[in-house]
C-alpha cells in the first residue's frame, strides 16, 4: 500500500490499525511457523520465509501495543476508541523501524487466463453498474463461491 497509489495519506494509519486490531491472528500464524521451522519439517524453508514476511507485522504490534497500553493507563480507559488508536498510531511513526523486505524491487506482471479475464471483467462491470444505479451490491452464494474458489476460475 502506498499513499501515492491510493491517493489517501491515511491508508497506512488504517492498515496499521487493522493489523493491531487483528494481532492475535498474526501471533498465532507466527507461532505455528516457528513450531514447524524448528521441527525439521519439509516445510522448514517455507516457514522461515513466512517468519521473515511477518517481521514487519510483529514490529508494528511490538511498537504500537505498548504505546496504546500506556495511553490507556494515562487516560484511565480500558479500551480506546478506533479514532484514539489511529491518533496514537499517527503520533508514533517517528520511532517505528521496519525491515526492507528482499525482492520488492522486482514485480512480476500478472496475466489472467482468458476465462479469468472475462470473469473479472464481468464482475467489475456488474459492481460498477450497481454502484452507478445506487443499488445495494448483492452477490448470490453461487457467485460468491465462484469468486472465492480459485479452482473454478480458469477452468
Amino acid at each position: 500500500v502506498s499513499t501515492q497509489s491510493t491517493g489517501n495519506p491515511d491508508s497506512y494509519d488504517e492498515l496499521y490499525y487493522e493489523v493491531l486490531r487483528q494481532y492475535a491472528v498474526f501471533d498465532s500464524l507466527n507461532e505455528t511457523a516457528l513450531q514447524y521451522s524448528n521441527r525439521g519439517s519439509h516445510y522448514k524453508d517455507l516457514c522461515r520465509e513466512l517468519l521473515s514476511s511477518l517481521h514487519n507485522i510483529r514490529a508494528l504490534v511490538n511498537h504500537f501495543a505498548p504505546k496504546i497500553e500506556a495511553w490507556s493507563k494515562t487516560n484511565k480507559i480500558s479500551t480506546p476508541k478506533p479514532e484514539e488508536v489511529m491518533e496514537i498510531v499517527r503520533s508514533n511513526y517517528d520511532s517505528l523501524t521496519l525491515k526492507l523486505q528482499d525482492g520488492l524491487d522486482h514485480v512480476e506482471r500478472y496475466t489472467e487466463f482468458p476465462r479469468e479475464q472475462q470473469f473479472y471483467t464481468n464482475l467489475v462491470r456488474g459492481i460498477c453498474g450497481e454502484i452507478r444505479n445506487g443499488t445495494v451490491l448483492s452477490v448470490s452464494s453461487k457467485d460468491y463461491h465462484k469468486f472465492t474458489t480459485a479452482t473454478q476460475i480458469g477452468e
